[in-house]
């Protein structure tokens, strides 16, 4: 994790450099953010299975499995993971969540448990969805069972808890007083998920205060969500999102503020597929111009106004 999150910082650096116009130092932060992203995945991947392993830090442990839900997540959030190691690195955080798990403590923790931490956990949910797992996203967000979001919310959960038993109907308070803050951020952070990738509204960095934005909602492919609603106040005004399945048929609807424009992903095959307030789509319709395919994706530009589209399944 301190490599890891060490590299990020170095991105972060040649970022602000860059952007302040200082050139040689953003040249020596690029320079070595690449030799330790070298290193990382020559010292903590396996080469053969794609799986972390410890380093010399700790010499007993050098060489033997880490293989946790977190040491998959921030190589692949941080654009760590080298090309050899992404695919076999993706399948590996796939199975972690897959698969049943134990606490430190010995506890059971049943298929697509939170065995993240809060450095983990706030990046899981984003990670999944960039590397085409959000089935596994939403599989981690339906789980009521310990240790997972919702299961804190059957506690009684109104607001976001340090620990995800902090009160449990069972043990209550359970000796964790020392410890337990009910109103704690960390664990909160699958919101900006829902935000982001279950409504699918997301900025475009060259565009600041959601001039133009980008829309791009991902449905619970799983079925058990059969439906998201909400919206973001911008400086331009209310972002409006939301989309429901019913008899195959995916309806979106969609605001985008007076000034403002936003790029929309639809999953269609062709503009033949989707329909807008009941009509065809085509290349000439108003407020809607075609961008294209993107990985599966119809790509189309629209003004403001109010859209309601339909795709079939």
């Amino acid at each position: 994790m301190w490599e890891a999150y060490f590299i990020y910082d170095l991105d972060l650096m040649q970022k602000m450099a860059t952007a302040l116009d200082k050139k040689e130092d953003a040249e020596w932060f690029r320079k070595l953010r690449l030799e330790r992203i070298a290193f990382f995945n020559q010292t903590y991947i396996q080469p053969e299975t794609g799986k972390t392993i410890s380093s010399a830090f700790i010499p007993e442990k050098k060489g033997t499995l880490v293989d946790t839900q977190t040491s998959y997540i921030l190589p692949l959030v941080f654009n760590i993971a080298n090309e050899e190691n992404k695919k076999k690195i993706i399948k590996n955080l796939a199975e972690t969540i897959c698969r049943e798990n134990t606490t430190d403590g010995g506890r059971y923790c049943p298929p697509y448990s939170l065995m993240t931490g809060f450095i983990g956990t706030s990046w899981v949910s984003k990670t999944l969805s960039d590397n085409g797992q959000t089935d596994l996203a939403y599989r981690i967000l339906h789980q009521t069972d310990y240790p997972s979001w919702l299961y804190s919310v059957e506690q009684g959960a109104t607001t976001i808890w340090e620990r995800l038993n902090s009160y449990t109907h069972l043990d209550g308070f359970g000796g964790n007083n020392c410890m337990n803050s009910f109103n704690h951020y960390s664990f909160g952070a699958v919101g900006a998920w829902m935000y982001n990738y279950s409504l699918g509204i997301q900025r475009d960095e060259s565009a600041p205060a959601f001039k133009h934005f980008i829309l791009k909602p991902e449905i619970d492919s799983t079925g058990k969500m059969t439906y998201a609603k909400g919206y973001y106040n911008s400086l331009y005004g209310r972002i409006e999102s939301s989309w429901s399945v019913k008899d195959g048929v995916v309806h979106y609807s969609f605001t985008v503020p007076g000034n403002t424009s936003a790029l929309l992903y639809l999953p269609a095959g062709s503009l033949k597929d989707i329909r807008e307030s009941g009509k065809a789509i085509n290349k000439k319709s108003t407020g809607i111009e075609y961008m294209g395919m993107e990985n599966g994706l119809i790509k189309l530009n629209i003004r403001s106004g109010k859209y309601a589209f339909e795709v079939k399944q």
